[in-house]
């Protein structure tokens, strides 16, 4: 069995934890898309674009995508360094003259590397208060910053995450090609690329197409709504928008075995560990998600982004040609989670590909006169299909693969909990039966009945 079509056995899964993870978290918004080796098996939206308007989203809304702009600054650097315009061990002062400080001595070491791989030891993000002021700076509030000092270590010290370093990218794309940032990315990465749904910067053209960003959920209040805010010189470092299927787009131009972009050798340099550091290992503009206990070749390698109002999260495995994106318009959107939540049950299903496959003298059961949601005093359980067995997972997990229970068929409709959960009553049976109504009944372990469970949200 191909690892696509073992992912597709569990979409069933997936949508429906999504779904509840929207809904139990009164998350407002969520995007996701998932793409395997040659095409996009699961893209659907949940929740609202806009809550208070109860504007419900779909495929076509705009994300702000935040730090996913680095990963578009990035690949304009290595265009540029493919073309010998630019090299990484370039001094910043090279390409921008005003790069200079005699306030701070270590300026003049800063290279392009360091700023790919957020080692330049510089400012966050300066001392423009944007993020709270929601104003951001002008280039010129940005070289008078330089000339007053920016540096923290020296570079190659430490990781030291900056907006303020990619926003000073950006400028350097500007200043080798010619171009605006904006219309560089526009002509070499998102028109070869057909991304028709990612823009540089939100303005008045694109504007009514964007999500509603929305504040954190405080206790018995509703929440609050950001306004669309330009990122304005910094967009090369946290500007852009874009939708799932754009990011889509885009990761599939950074798998090897395609020019669209630029050659392998320059695919396998920005995804490879330059900086690494127990919080986070970085490439040149790409981070990677790793999961926990589990080999490098299974971490998705891509980039997460906050702006307020939206967190999103999104990345590509090179050796399983998989994508993921997760989108969510909300300031503690759980894009993280939701993506590692979703590794986390590739991989489980992936270990235990056995007890899935189905055998050559065996016929598929049909479960789905069963499989859905169950509740009783508030305990709700999603039951599932994936392959030949019926699976069960508490929906509100973070991480529902963690006790994912695989049931045995015993006969008919009654199974027997698998011994690999000691919590879980393993050895004894479960059983869904007729209710009056016609709709199944879940009779746990201990004959206790969970009804069929309906929300709205």
């Amino acid at each position: 069995m191909s690892y696509k079509e073992m992912i597709k056995q569990t979409l069933h899964l997936i949508d429906n934890w999504l779904d509840y993870q929207t809904y139990i978290k009164e998350i407002p918004g969520v995007a996701v898309g998932i793409f395997v080796e040659d095409e996009i098996i699961f893209k659907k939206e949940y929740g609202y674009a806009n809550l208070e308007k109860r504007e419900k989203l779909n495929d076509q809304h705009l994300f702000r995508i935040a730090s996913h702009s680095k990963l578009f600054t990035a690949t304009s650097i290595m265009k540029l360094y493919h073309e010998d315009k630019l090299s990484l061990d370039d001094r910043i002062s090279k390409h921008l003259p005003w790069f200079t400080s005699e306030k701070d001595e270590n300026i003049k070491q800063i290279r392009i590397r360091h700023l790919l791989t957020h080692s330049s030891g510089m400012t966050r993000d300066g001392v423009t208060g944007h993020w709270i002021k929601h104003e951001f700076p002008t280039i010129e509030e940005i070289k008078s910053q330089v000339k007053d000092g920016i540096s923290f270590f020296e570079p190659s010290e430490t990781l030291k995450y900056s907006n303020f370093g990619y926003t000073i990218l950006g400028q350097i794309v500007e200043a080798v090609s010619g171009l605006s940032f904006s219309d560089y990315i526009q002509q070499e990465i998102l028109d070869p690329l057909d991304m028709k749904n990612t823009f540089a910067d939100v303005d008045e053209n694109n504007l009514s197409r964007h999500a509603t960003g929305h504040k954190n959920r405080f206790p018995r209040k509703d929440r609050e709504i950001f306004n669309h805010v330009p990122a304005r010189v910094m967009h090369a470092a946290t500007g852009l928008s874009s939708n799932v299927e754009d990011l889509i787009k885009f990761y599939k131009a950074h798998f090897l075995g395609n020019n669209i972009l630029f050659p392998d050798y320059i695919k396998r340099e920005m995804q490879r560990i330059q900086f690494k550091n127990e919080k986070g290992d970085r490439g040149l503009g790409f981070g990677m998600l790793h999961l926990p206990g589990k080999p490098v070749k299974e971490s998705l390698i891509g980039h997460s982004g906050g702006y307020p109002g939206f967190i999103t999260r999104s990345g590509l495995n090179q050796g399983k040609k998989m994508i993921l994106v997760v989108l969510t318009n909300a300031s503690d959107g759980p894009a993280s989670d939701l993506a590692l939540g979703l590794l986390k049950i590739f991989a489980k299903i992936a270990e235990e590909k056995q007890k899935f496959k189905l055998k050559a003298e065996e016929t598929k059961p049909d479960y789905k006169d069963i499989i859905g949601f169950y509740e009783a005093n508030g305990w709700v359980s999603l039951f599932s299909q994936i392959g030949p067995k019926l699976v069960a997972v508490g929906p509100k997990d973070v991480f529902p693969s963690d006790f994912m229970q695989i049931y045995k068929l015993d006969k008919n409709n009654r199974f027997i909990a698998p011994k690999d959960l000691p919590f879980s009553s393993p050895g004894q049976p479960v059983e869904f039966i007729d209710g009056p109504d016609g709709e199944k009944i879940f009779v746990d372990s201990h004959r206790a009945e969970h009804k069929r469970f309906n929300y709205e949200y």
